[in-house]
């Protein structure tokens, strides 16, 4: 019994040690691993950082708000915001758990319409070591605006509706008066067109009593429901309308001497049921529709062309040309400028070639909107070469440039002032 104690002394001693070791080996297997843990987390978080400053580079350089000129929501001129022509090759750094380092190039220059883009976030992490990511993109030469102006109204066929479930072509400011008609202001002398929302016919045009420019849209409402007040008169007649804007090669103190002089000549449209009333066209800045606010740069037009029943089984419809008129300096011996119009290429519910503005127009029997327009200006007033077109105008498969009217007496002596009239009346 004695001999049996004593071979079993110290086991326990023992037994505790290699325990202990085990156990050390144990939490320091862990400890490993949880520094390879903290060092993996630690590198994702780098990796997701660096590629979300990646991203929002990338997203700057998208979000270009104009090709020499900058303009914010609010339309106005924005020194601070970012356009085409200052898209160039850079490098910042920024702080965070680490240090990292971005840098961005660009292929090709501000005349191309399409340049690839790369950004390049490089870091060190806590090993020391070296590590870096990269995005790439290509992007493209399309002023913003133009994704409004290209836009194109649907044909009469059409199911599709667009603002307040009306005819696309009417004009979105114009308030809805129920029962499938519709109001604009037009002109200066108080009066309201009225649409068919179905056709964007012109069906009357109104002078209500009453109103005046600081009416509100319920009071105009009021007034053109009202028969005593509205005072109108029946009407049969197409609208056509759009946008007039400068182009970068016109600069901004030219712009503002020629463009209050601006308007639309008329003279050029014929029509095969003329009845008594003549065409009228209106000419202004251009609004935004949500924010009431002038957009720099452009204009907006629309003509009213009445037609009066013709003969019988004849289609009331007018053909001819559109033409910018300008103030004198329009016909200066050493006039620069020239007229490019936006042709759409056709497409399968853009088929009408009067809506996708080829002119001169031919039997249009409907009312068209788009009809959109650029004023440029050659570098050179005696160059004879015919001005070209900004490749701006140019968007694959959805339209392209087309001189309009050359102003230029260098380049079109014989014709400059006949294709480039006078403004006749005050727009």
């Amino acid at each position: 019994m004695t001999t049996a104690r004593r071979r079993h002394r110290g086991s326990t001693l023992i037994e505790a040690m290699i325990a202990l070791l085990i156990m050390g080996v144990g939490m320091l297997s862990l400890s490993g691993m949880q520094m390879d843990l903290t060092r993996s987390a630690d590198s994702t978080r780098q990796r997701t950082e660096a590629l979300r400053l990646a991203q929002e580079k990338m997203e700057e350089f998208r979000s270009y708000t104009g090709i020499a000129s900058t303009v914010s929501a609010a339309g106005m001129v924005n020194a601070n915001a970012l356009n085409w022509n200052a898209l160039a090759d850079g490098q910042d750094s920024i702080s965070g758990n680490v240090i990292y380092a971005r840098s961005w190039t660009f292929s090709g220059d501000t005349g191309s319409p399409l340049r690839s883009a790369t950004v390049r976030v490089a870091w060190t992490d806590r090993s020391n070591a070296a590590q870096w990511l990269s995005l790439s993109s290509v992007l493209s030469q399309t002023d913003p605006f133009d994704t409004g102006l290209l836009g194109f109204p649907l044909t009469l066929s059409s199911q599709i509706k667009g603002t307040n479930n009306r005819n696309p072509a009417i004009p979105a400011p114009a308030i809805s008066l129920g029962g499938q008609r519709s109001a604009l202001a037009f002109g200066r002398l108080g009066q309201y067109l009225l649409f068919d929302d179905i056709s964007a016919q012109v069906v009357r045009i109104c002078t209500p009593l009453g109103l005046s420019k600081a009416s509100s849209a319920a009071e105009i409402i009021a007034a053109l429901q009202n028969p005593d007040r509205r005072q109108c008169e029946n009407l049969s007649a197409y609208m056509v309308s759009g946008y007039v804007r400068r182009d970068s090669s016109v600069s901004t103190s030219n712009w503002n001497a020629i463009e209050s002089g601006l308007g639309i000549d008329a003279s050029g449209i014929s029509r095969n049921a003329a009845g008594t009333l003549g065409i009228r066209c209106q000419f202004g800045n251009a609004v935004d529709p949500t924010s009431s606010a002038i957009i720099p740069d452009y204009k907006y037009y629309l003509c009213v062309i009445p037609l009066a029943n013709p003969a019988a089984h004849t289609t009331p419809d007018w053909s001819g040309k559109i033409l910018l008129s300008g103030a004198a300096a329009w016909q200066r011996s050493d006039s620069a400028y020239y007229v490019c119009r936006y042709e759409y290429a056709p497409t399968p519910s853009l088929s009408d070639s009067n809506q996708r503005n080829l002119q001169p127009y031919s039997h249009v029997s409907i009312s068209i909107s788009q009809q959109n327009y650029l004023v440029a200006s050659a570098n050179n007033a005696t160059d004879k070469t015919p001005p070209v077109c900004p490749s701006v105008m140019n968007v694959a498969k959805v339209s392209s440039g087309v001189l309009h009217q050359d102003c230029r007496a260098a380049s079109n002596p014989a014709r400059h002032t006949v294709d480039c009239p006078l403004l006749a009346t005050a727009p």
